[in-house]
């Protein structure tokens, strides 16, 4: 028997040392990919249609999004994958290449290559059910890259059209921590395996309100001290690995929530925060934009705006002075020289965190800290 080490990757995530994780994975870790949610269209395969995480604004509905961004036409996708800088797309659904959702898949995906050339990674997922060879061909050549089946075991043969074809191709699953699922995940990895797939992706099987209910009836519960893990899903998917890694040759890679849930957004955030922050914007560690905002009457604001440019010759493009408030780097208004004059002008000043959106439907504050607080608790912390 083979032996084989498991490597924990810095977005906590594993794999078998020497074999590596799947293209798709390494761009989605990085943040540098764009996720095509095609619709919420599928065939609702029985095997996983109770345990489908997918949000009811979402479920079964014709909207499309890239990442978070609803989205209505192709150049609106391209704009969101120049907003994060990405160097590769994921197609997802419902199923891309369900009968109604295939024409919509193949003209995205011949799209996004045309304008952001051939290197230009993509992967995508579908359950397989209606896969065939003409499928296979027309995706090779649209510019397919990868591509990840998650089939029920009656259409396990579908993913064998896949192969040869100049696309790297695997599958990807969740781990359910149940005997009889257990047992079909290691028949399942074994004929991936004979098949020459190159890999098999693990997932932390995920809890969340969609099928909290459904999951409760078949007695799986949330980890305690997680907001979607559940019970024995990641302790069972090391445990697989280790035990049948060293029988097979195939890439085994397991993903948890923590690096889908914190990890690939903390990094989408900060792509972001690069491409469209503002000279009065800081960048927090978590892919946040911080300022300072100052309120209060117009008059009021007026006189301290022209007391920082023309006392204190803060340059123009870090102050934005707009309707009834000012927006300034934060860390220039820590000094106590500047919170008297914050009383003295009887202004207020909060310092913001935002997700890096400039859109309405999407801007978002995070935290909102009066200054006198803030200060105290960032005095606290140097101390």
């Amino acid at each position: 028997m083979k032996k084989i080490k498991i490597e924990e990757s810095k977005a906590n995530t594993f794999y078998v040392k020497g074999r590596g994780m799947p293209n798709g994975c390494q761009y989605c870790l990085q943040g540098s990919k764009t996720v095509l949610f095609l619709n919420g269209l599928c065939q609702k395969p029985e095997k996983c249609h109770w345990y489908c995480p997918i949000s009811e604004e979402r479920r079964d509905k014709l909207a499309t999004y890239a990442d978070e961004i609803k989205i209505s036409a192709k150049d609106e996708l391209i704009e969101e994958i120049n907003a994060i800088n990405a160097q590769g797309m994921s197609i997802t659904g419902g199923d891309p290449l369900m009968e109604s959702n295939f024409e919509k898949t193949i003209e995205f995906i011949k799209h996004v290559k045309k304008v952001k050339g051939k290197k230009f990674h993509v992967h995508l997922y579908t359950n397989g059910i209606n896969f065939t060879e003409n499928i296979a061909n027309e995706l090779v050549e649209a510019g397919l890259d990868e591509i990840r089946f998650h089939p029920p075991k009656s259409h396990w043969e579908n993913i064998k059209k896949a192969l040869n074809k100049g696309i790297s191709v695997g599958a990807e699953v969740p781990v359910i921590p149940d005997k009889e699922q257990e047992q079909l995940l290691e028949e399942f990895v074994y004929y991936l395996d004979g098949i020459g797939a190159e890999f098999i992706n693990l997932n932390e099987f995920e809890y969340c309100f969609p099928n909290s209910q459904f999951l409760k009836e078949r007695g799986f519960y949330l980890k305690q001290g997680t907001v979607a893990s559940v019970v024995n899903s990641q302790e069972i998917a090391l445990d697989f690995i280790k035990r049948v890694g060293p029988n097979v040759s195939i890439k085994m890679h397991y993903c948890s929530i923590r690096a889908k849930d914190y990890y690939q957004l903390k990094s989408r955030y900060l792509r972001r925060a690069r491409t469209i922050k503002l000279p009065y914007e800081e960048i927090t560690e978590e892919g946040l934009l911080m300022y300072a905002q100052i309120e209060g009457k117009r008059e009021n604001l007026t006189k301290f705006n022209d007391l920082l440019i023309n006392q204190y010759k803060i340059p123009k493009k870090s102050i934005n002075f707009v309707e009834n408030a000012i927006k300034m780097p934060y860390r220039m208004i820590l000094s106590e020289k500047f919170i008297s004059l914050l009383k003295k002008y009887n202004l207020d000043c909060k310092i913001l965190e935002i997700i890096p959106f400039r859109e309405e439907d999407y801007f978002q504050i995070t935290e909102s800290t009066p200054i006198t607080v803030f200060k105290r608790e960032q005095d606290l912390y140097e101390d």
